[in-house]
């Protein structure tokens, strides 16, 4: 919200494997928490930048800064760690496979081949998720190495503040003295 006010450009830097993931989560409410952040992102109208250091998953992904869902960022950055998914291979493969499991255990066939699928689909899902995959797909601009993250961030924040319109006076800013306290 200050940073909105201010004209802040926000730099998203990005390790998350969800937002609402274990019941501790789903009853401490994470996603009703979560559509709060989406709503002062979506009218906040600030330039963004997001680097996804690890994992960028599911909806946390796109709440914090991620392209697919906000109008506001202008750049995201992979680096040779990044991985961008809805959820985990395997994770995917249990949710698709589980029924089918059990009912061809309970008709006694043999599980090979169901496991063999659920292999198969484990094994796309890392695939599509690996750097140059995010990169060839549009869901990062660019892999960088973990050292150009510095001088990304300096000059997306440097090209933001080339349009003085787009800032508020600085002794209208609460930055400054939030720090001092």
């Amino acid at each position: 919200m200050f940073c909105g006010r201010d004209r802040v450009p926000i730099i998203w830097f990005q390790d998350t494997s969800g937002i609402d993931v274990g019941d501790i989560a789903e009853k401490a409410e994470l996603l009703g928490l979560g559509q709060s952040l989406i709503y002062s992102i979506e009218s906040s109208g600030l330039p963004m930048m997001t680097a996804v250091l690890r994992k960028g998953t599911a909806a946390a992904h796109y709440i914090m800064g991620g392209p697919q869902a906000n109008r506001n960022n202008a750049f995201t950055l992979g680096v040779p760690t990044t991985e961008i998914y809805v959820m985990h291979g395997e994770t995917a493969a249990v949710a698709a496979f589980a029924r089918r499991l059990v009912k061809e255990k309970d008709a006694g066939n043999p599980l090979e081949p169901v496991i063999e699928k659920m292999n198969t689909l484990a094994q796309q899902y890392y695939d599509q998720s690996r750097p140059i995959y995010c990169a060839k797909t549009g869901l990062v601009d660019e892999i960088v190495s973990m050292t150009q993250l510095r001088a990304y961030s300096v000059a997306f924040a440097r090209s933001c503040y080339q349009n003085p319109g787009s800032i508020c006076p600085h002794h209208q800013m609460l930055l400054p003295r939030s720090i001092r306290g």
